[in-house]
């Protein structure tokens, strides 16, 4: 589901802002981007967002603003100075010019040192804070998609009662194609019997009626159907976070919807199974974002 949401608090003389952006994804997927001086806690804030979020691809932004770079980094004088030497040294043995300057020394490895370390190595509370701030902006994002999911639920509702109303109507209609068929079948042999002076078999007759209502019969899927739409509808009234198991209920009743389709052998029925098939294609879609 999508939605955004955003935290922030105060730390001393700085200020923490987290921002969340959300959208569908079947799995989930967390790309970061935080502060240089909170590096160190990505997995922690991964780890965080994951205990809130079990779909979904989420942009989280992590930063912290105020009075710190001035204090986290420093020149390393003594090893700018090492460094010098060394040029100047080899330069004259080499007798050549060194070429320093204060450009090229700043390049070296270790010229720049950390004064205190980094923020989030050395202080917990300020860990603390973040990682906090970040639960802020989860809560307010699940709070956004929360309202979507009781939208996407009553919608949810609204599809699958149109198919429970279109499978009590192929129920009905469902005798109705072997007596049709009896009524054809009659009259076809009736046709072309008397062409011939020959007399309809009962015993036939029948024999081939019941061969057809057993390869149309479709009851034991309508009540699989039946038993599929009450527990999809005891996932959606359920609190906790269902989606997996909706998707899964979704591919059964395709499965037996399908079935019907290719059993019953009759026009009215294959349209409303082309109906279901429709509505089907529209849960599958919500179903796949539903956490």
């Amino acid at each position: 589901m999508t939605g955004q949401g955003q935290g922030r608090r105060p730390y001393d003389q700085t200020e923490i802002t987290v921002e969340v952006r959300a959208v569908n994804n079947r799995f989930v997927k967390i790309q970061t981007r935080v502060s240089d001086a909170l590096s160190g806690l990505e997995p922690q804030i991964e780890s965080v967002v994951k205990q809130s979020l079990r779909r979904g691809s989420l942009q989280i932004g992590v930063y912290i603003s105020g009075n710190t770079a001035s204090s986290d980094y420093a020149l390393q004088a003594a090893a700018i100075e090492a460094y010098y030497h060394q040029c100047i040294t080899l330069a004259t043995k080499l007798g050549v010019e060194s070429g320093v300057t204060i450009a090229s020394l700043l390049q070296l490895p270790g010229v720049v040192g950390e004064s205190g370390g980094r923020l989030n190595e050395v202080d917990e509370s300020l860990a603390a804070a973040v990682l906090g701030t970040v639960l802020d902006a989860m809560e307010c994002l699940n709070r956004m998609r929360l309202a979507e999911g009781q939208s996407m639920g009553n919608e949810l509702a609204e599809q699958l009662e149109k198919l429970r109303e279109t499978t009590v109507l192929i129920g009905q209609r469902a005798p109705k194609v072997i007596e049709e068929y009896k009524q054809r079948l009659h009259g076809r042999l009736a046709q072309s019997l008397a062409e011939v002076g020959g007399q309809i078999q009962e015993t036939d007759l029948i024999r081939e009626i019941l061969v057809m209502a057993d390869k149309a019969d479709i009851r034991e899927e309508v009540v699989r159907l039946r038993s599929h739409f009450l527990q999809f509808q005891a996932l959606l009234d359920d609190t906790s976070s269902q989606g997996r198991k909706l998707d899964f209920l979704i591919q059964e009743i395709f499965r037996e919807v399908n079935t019907i389709g290719s059993k019953a052998g009759d026009a009215e029925i294959a349209q409303r199974v082309v109906d279901m098939k429709s509505i089907i294609e529209q849960m599958r879609e919500l179903v796949q974002n539903v956490e």
